[in-house]
């Protein structure tokens, strides 16, 4: 049954990347961002201490949901205050912040579906490995 799920986690993550063209994130950021998580949700569950879990997969799955969301969010406002500051020169209103996170609402929930997919199953597959104490 584990491994049906961890195939079935798989190959939904690899159907969301074929169908998704394009991403507000960029795909290197995402993977940075996907990596990212999966370390620290490895080392929250080697502190942790119990056995692994489907508990401890929830809250794996959900840290890769919502930190990537506040990543990408965080990664939305620094871009509209750095890049898309009106100047005077526009042709039409420029759109606030509020209006680009209505925008790219979409492509944000895609990329952290994305991360909750891949950091559960590379946390799945790393913490299933015979050497995961030792990695530390």
């Amino acid at each position: 049954m584990n491994k049906s799920i961890l195939i079935g986690t798989s190959i939904t993550l690899l159907l969301v990347l074929a169908i998704t063209k394009s991403l507000y994130v960029d795909w290197f950021e995402l993977a940075t961002i996907i990596v990212a998580i999966t370390i620290f949700s490895l080392y929250y569950q080697l502190i942790s201490g119990q056995n692994q879990n489907w508990k401890q997969y929830g809250i794996t799955a959900m840290m890769g949901f919502v930190f990537c969301y506040i990543l990408c969010s965080i990664d939305l406002m620094v871009d509209h205050y750095l890049y898309y500051l009106p100047n005077g020169s526009e042709d039409g209103i420029s759109l606030t912040l509020g209006f680009k996170f209505i925008e790219y609402s979409d492509d944000l929930l895609v990329a952290s579906v994305i991360s909750l997919l891949g950091v559960f199953s590379l946390t799945y597959v790393l913490t299933k490995s015979k050497d995961y104490t030792e990695m530390a």
